[in-house]
Parts: C-alpha cells; sequence; structure tokens
C-alpha cells in the first residue's frame, strides 16, 4: 500500500475532512471504505455544479480541479487509490477493519490487490456519460440518470472544455492543468460518441466481470466476498462499481440473465449499510452551507460564475 512516512494515526482523532460530491463515483468510493473502517472524519460537500473544483482554494489542495481530495491535518491526499492506501496505512485499531488483512495468504492478497486494480482502471465517467448516448444498452436507468438529468449531463459535457479554459485564466497558477483536462475531456467525448469506441469500453467491463463471476463461482462455498470472508479493498471498488452500473440502467446488460454469481452478490452487498451511506438519496442536498466552509479556506474562494455548470459525474480520481 502507499508510503506516507507517517506512523499510524490514533483513530480517536476526527479530525480528517473528506472534500466529496455525493454523484462522483470515486468519492462514494471513499465514503464506503471510511464508514466500512469506522473511521470518524468531516465531510465537505464540492459544489460541482457550479465549479468549486475549479476555484483557487481548491486548486491548492488538488491541482487537478477533482474530488476527493482527504486532508489530514496538514497533509492532503488527493485521488481515491491514494487516499484508500492512505486510510488502510494509518487507521489501525481493534475496532477498526483492515481492507487488506494481513493474516490471508499472499496469494489471496495478490488477487484482492489485482482485482482492485482492474476495477480501478474501468473508465466509470466515461461510461456514465456514454450510457447517455447509448441507450440501447441500458434499460432501466435510476435516479439521477433519468430524463432531463440526462440531457443536462451531456449538455454540459459538451461545455467542459471552453468551460475549463475560461477557468484557467483566471487561475494562471494552475492554468497547464487545467488546459491538459481540457484535452482529456475532449478526447473522451470523442470516444463516448463513437460507438464502436464505446463498445470498447463495454466489453472491457464485461471481461473484469467475467473474471469476476468466475472468482465468485469458484469460492462460492468457502468465501461470503469475492476473495476472503470479510470485505477488502476489492469489494470497496466492485461494490460502488456494480452500483454505478445498476444506477445507470446496465444490469440487464452485465449480469441479470448470465452472472447469477455477480447478482446474488451484489443483492448482498447492496444492503451493506456502509455502502448505503455512501450513496446520495434523493433527498440529498445539492451542496454544503456556506458555514460548513473550511474556515481556513472561507475567506479564498474564488468569485467564479456561478452561471457557469459543470457534470458532477466527470471524472477519473
Amino acid at each position: 500500500m502507499g508510503n506516507y512516512n507517517r506512523t499510524p494515526i490514533n483513530c480517536t482523532n476526527d479530525g480528517i475532512v473528506l472534500y466529496y460530491h455525493p454523484n462522483s463515483f470515486y468519492s462514494q468510493k471513499i465514503l464506503f471504505a471510511l464508514y466500512e473502517k469506522n473511521i470518524k472524519f468531516s465531510a465537505y460537500e464540492v459544489d460541482v455544479t457550479n465549479g468549486e473544483q475549479y476555484s483557487q482554494w481548491f486548486l491548492e489542495l488538488n491541482p487537478k480541479g477533482e474530488v476527493p481530495v482527504l486532508q489530514d491535518g496538514t497533509l492532503i491526499i488527493p485521488e481515491s487509490g491514494r487516499i484508500i492506501s492512505y486510510i488502510e496505512d494509518h487507521f489501525q485499531g481493534e475496532n477498526i477493519p483492515s481492507l487488506l488483512p494481513k493474516d490471508l495468504d499472499r496469494s489471496v492478497t495478490e488477487k484482492i490487490v489485482g482485482f482492485h486494480k482492474k476495477i480501478s482502471r474501468i473508465p466509470i465517467g466515461a461510461i456514465s456519460m456514454g450510457s447517455f448516448i447509448h441507450t440501447d444498452l441500458c434499460s432501466n436507468p435510476k435516479p439521477p440518470f433519468i430524463g432531463i438529468t440526462r440531457n443536462s449531463f451531456l449538455q454540459n459535457d459538451s461545455k467542459i472544455s471552453s468551460v475549463l479554459e475560461q477557468y484557467a485564466k483566471v487561475n494562471p497558477i494552475h492554468a497547464e492543468n487545467l488546459r491538459r483536462k481540457a484535452q482529456f475531456q475532449e478526447k473522451k467525448r470523442a470516444i463516448i460518441t463513437n460507438r464502436n469506441e464505446f463498445m470498447i469500453l463495454i466489453k472491457a467491463v464485461d471481461t473484469v466481470l467475467s473474471e469476476i463471476e468466475s472468482e465468485l463461482e469458484k469460492n462460492e462455498s468457502t468465501n461470503e466476498w469475492l476473495c476472503s470472508d470479510q470485505i477488502t479493498i476489492a469489494d470497496i471498488s466492485l461494490g460502488v462499481l456494480l452500483q454505478r452500473l445498476y444506477s445507470l440502467g446496465f444490469e440487464n446488460y452485465f449480469w441479470i440473465s448470465k452472472r447469477p454469481h455477480l447478482k446474488r452478490y451484489f443483492s448482498k452487498i447492496s444492503t451493506r449499510e456502509s455502502l448505503k451511506k455512501s450513496l446520495p438519496t434523493t433527498f440529498s442536498t445539492v451542496r454544503a452551507v456556506w458555514t460548513n466552509t473550511p474556515w481556513m479556506y472561507k475567506a479564498g474562494v474564488a468569485a467564479l460564475s456561478a452561471t457557469i455548470v459543470i457534470s458532477g459525474i466527470i471524472g477519473r480520481t
């Protein structure tokens, strides 16, 4: 796991802050891990719909302008993979479950890490957006990925590159990162609008899920979860992935009729309280109120236009 040259933190400390957005796939992974490990934290909902992730104060936390970001004192950890490594390495104790238990056989540990990495490489942002274009693949989408929301996401996606260019002009220190992100968005858009290119992504997901189905079938009588009898980082990644695919309406395409073990696995993990707490509800607020802004940053939020709308489901951290 990650190496941060820090000793394990006293887990009675509730001073960590998670900057997140409830619709962010990668934020949901971190929330799932934090809840599963019983780690206390404060949450700040970044207003990605109005571009707060590109404001000066947030770019100081993560120059890529992406959620999630974890702050522990003066230490800033961006990107979900690094955050999961950090909390696993540094939050340990009697009442804190390990997501990569040290008492497992090496072969099992390697399998857990391998599945975690394979799932983490799936470009879920592109798949999410592409599902709004290639609607025949996802027959039963759920909120918030339904109706006019789909059109809103698509319209916002078409504007992102120009919006990022605007932010680059008012944030010269971070202009290079923002322009690089704009180029990535253009490439992503070219892929998701091309049926053949998008199907390559879908087939990649299918391949990973086939491997997982085989693993679940092989160990059905011995393992409660994917690779062991307890939740691991592989289950964190898989649980949130399946939940996103289900919300997009892909369950019929990927597992309902052709992967019975994966179907049973999803039915079980979707009832896990820590996963349910990680997902947005119909009544979720769009953002945290101003009083929740971390005091050390409140004075530094850039006065950027609230009329600029950016989709909250795009990202790859």
